[in-house]
């Protein structure tokens, strides 16, 4: 082959890709024109971003059409794409239709699975029936006559419309936000495949041939540079793209990690922010540490101190550095002191309840670790009660978070039988209850399932889903949570109301991030410490803006951990599957206005009585509400009798905790095996003794059958 031949296909393969790509790329257009970018720059870069893998394919795709119609015939090639694209094209929205019919109709993972792999099974082979039905269609046509070029585009609009109302329905579902990134990927990767196929079959006229062989090439390299030049000179522009989602986005987001050189998980190109690669204790979302001359979180700034004066402003108004729209928002001031003669009712507080998403007992500095994982959780102990023996209702997220709302066990709260299942508007929740009882009510949420649509905004005045500015299990939301929380103690007190907010930290669930100045050891948990660390950190913000606050004296404090995390201590990693101690066993810390510090531990309490405690707190009706109130346990009140013993609940498990006694429960068709553990002596669950103590085992099991049915 001569060095011209060279040269003409790769300026026509160069020529193909660019029409390719900048089709493929307008999903990524209208992604990151709603993610605050423009359509025109979210083409531009997504164009680029396709092109190489676009460019690479057609030529290997020539390369094999040629061999083909070596075989099989001279229009083997073209016929073959145009069948294979039409064919991909019909079956891959139809498989996506079934999916989502399959999802909203059974509840039943497996029975789901079987269904969609008989029906898809039917879809694959009848849409290859229709398009093969298709090309023969086409193939009449030519022989009547049609240009060959007008066939393959109305292939191309049969197969490419489809995926492309799925990427448009896709868009519309997100909000234009991105959180369908994954689903935004695969759609893109299809459309951009059936595309190049489409396009791999199409022969250029000596007169084009001509052109793209000398202007292909380079038209492809100054489009690659103009768009790695519009990135370099707008951050914020590659932001966008990243958080509108998709294939581009993934490609993107991929090249950024690889200009991370010092390893705190940003580079400083392709829309990474670090302003310093050679400190990983510097990038956007580190701790500013005030006054220390260094700008730790890429802002611009150092922070000033807080008790640091007020410097005079610049000399003239062109020194001061232009407003960035990289730049954080700062963090709102605690608003002036009420005036006098505005005094708010003492017996009800304002009332903070923080819920520490997959935090356990035993990783946190405040029950012993030996690690200082959670100091300002321990300084909120100081002036509280700290529970010894705090339990989760549930072992998985479903069962943990449903009574914090419902103020019941999910089994008792209404709520269709999805896996991820939403709550019933006929619940009277927590939240209606409070303002009902004059409270002005409010949340801050980390995690998708929490959602309007899911029931779990019912009752409240404002609710602040984080996880709309990033993914919750991909990315770091704590900060944005805290921001989110000042911002509305900031607000609401400015009224003469009690407060009641629920804020929820999602960081220490799994996929676990390294943070930086925050490293406890290698491996999984050592990162898992390190987001405990961080997490603690949001109390630490919150705690240092109420101790400054006008209201800071009627500040009543929950914080509570959702549920555990196993790390192979019994078989078992993550949660949700069992219910030994390091997937059950919760920090509660309860610090009222006024109250005295110290520590409960004569019995076990739960995260059920979490609802009930904030509805004693405000003075709210209690009718109906699962759980004890531990306002009498949180006062340290001498008179106050033992909780009755708590349940938790996994999939076919139930655990009931009797101090220090624990009975666990695997329900089995024929008959149940019971474990009974000795917490007090054996607090790890290395001992059943459940053979020797047979009359203790038999006591729990009446028990737990009193206290409430199977869930």
């Amino acid at each position: 082959m001569t060095k011209t031949g060279w040269t003409m296909r790769l300026g026509e393969a160069c020529v193909l890709a660019l029409a390719v790509a900048a089709f493929s790329a307008v999903p990524t257009a209208l992604r990151t024109s709603g993610a605050g970018g423009t359509f025109l720059d979210g083409l531009l870069v997504g164009t680029a971003a396709l092109l190489p893998l676009v460019t690479l394919s057609i030529v290997l795709l020539r390369a094999a059409g040629r061999g083909l119609r070596g075989v099989l015939g001279a229009g083997a090639g073209p016929t073959a794409a145009l069948g294979i694209a039409l064919w991909i094209g019909l079956a891959l929205p139809a498989l996506a239709v079934l999916a989502g019919l399959l999802k909203a109709l059974t509840h039943h993972r497996g029975l789901g699975g079987a269904t969609f792999g008989v029906l898809g099974a039917f879809v694959v082979v009848a849409c290859a029936l229709v398009a093969r039905r298709m090309v023969e269609i086409g193939q009449g046509l030519v022989a009547r006559g049609v240009r060959p070029l007008h066939v393959a585009a109305g292939g191309a609009v049969v197969s490419v419309l489809p995926l492309l109302v799925v990427a448009a329905w896709l868009y519309r579902a997100s909000g234009g936000t991105g959180s369908a990134s994954v689903s935004a990927a695969l759609v893109d990767l299809a459309i951009a495949v059936l595309a190049t196929a489409l396009v791999a079959s199409i022969e250029l006229s000596d007169r084009l041939l001509k052109l793209a062989s000398a202007f292909g090439v380079p038209f492809a390299a100054v489009l690659m540079i103009a768009a790695s030049a519009r990135l370099e000179s707008s951050p914020p522009l590659g932001r966008a793209v990243q958080a509108g989602g998709g294939l581009a986005a993934t490609m993107l987001s991929a090249l950024e990690r690889w200009t991370d050189r010092d390893g705190d998980g940003m580079g400083a190109h392709f829309g990474g922010g670090d302003c310093d690669e050679g400190d990983p204790r510097r990038h956007p979302g580190a701790e500013d540490v005030p006054g220390d001359g260094i700008d730790q979180d890429c802002s611009g700034a150092d922070t000033p101190r807080p008790d640091a004066p007020a410097k005079a402003p610049a000399a003239t108004p062109s020194s001061a550095p232009p407003p960035s729209s990289a730049t954080p928002a700062p963090a709102p001031r605690p608003s002036a002191p009420e005036p006098a003669g505005k005094a708010l009712d003492p017996s009800r507080p304002d009332i903070l309840l923080i819920t520490l998403d997959t935090v356990r007992a035993d990783h946190t500095s405040a029950y012993g670790y030996d690690q200082k994982t959670t100091p300002h959780l321990e300084e909120l102990a100081a002036r509280g009660v700290l529970f010894e023996h705090a339990y989760a209702t549930g072992s998985d997220t479903q069962r943990a978070l449903a009574p914090l709302v419902s103020g019941k066990p999910l089994s008792q709260t209404p709520h269709n039988r999805r896996e991820w299942p939403t709550l019933a508007d006929e619940i009277d929740t927590v939240a209606e209850r409070m303002k009902r009882a004059g409270y002005a009510t409010a949340a801050v949420v980390s995690f998708t399932w929490l959602s309007e649509d899911r029931g779990f905004a019912q009752g409240f005045d404002r609710f602040e889903p984080v996880y709309r500015e990033e993914h919750p299990e991909r990315s770091v939301t704590g900060a944005l949570a805290t921001r989110a929380a000042l911002s509305v103690l900031e607000d609401l007190g400015k009224k003469d109301a009690p407060i009641f907010l629920w804020i929820h930290l999602f960081d220490a669930h799994e996929r676990y991030l390294e943070h930086a100045g925050l490293r406890f050891g290698r491996g999984q948990e050592g990162l898992y410490d390190g987001e405990i660390a961080f997490v603690d950190k949001q109390i630490g913000q919150i705690a240092a803006f109420v101790s400054k606050w006008s209201r800071a004296s009627r500040v009543a404090w929950i914080v509570h951990g959702s549920h555990g995390e196993g790390f192979d201590e019994h078989g078992d990693k993550g949660h949700g599957s069992s219910l030994y101690e390091e997937m059950i066993r919760v920090p509660l810390v309860v610090a009222l206005p006024g109250g005295r510090p110290g520590r409960y531990g004569d019995g076990a309490v739960s995260t059920l009585d979490v609802a009930p405690t904030v509805l004693a707190l405000g003075n709210a009706p209690l009718d109906g509400v699962s759980g004890v109130s531990l306002l009498p346990y949180a006062r340290l009140e001498p008179s106050a009798a033992r909780r009755p013993p708590v349940l938790a609940y996994a999939s076919k498990r139930v655990a009931l905790i009797d101090w220090p006694l624990k009975l666990m429960v695997i329900e089995r068709k024929k008959q149940n095996r019971n474990f009974l553990f000795d917490l007090g002596a054996d607090p790890r669950e290395t001992k059943d003794l459940s053979e020797g103590r047979p009359d203790d085992v038999a006591r729990l099991v009446k028990l737990a059958a009193e206290i409430a049915p199977s869930p």
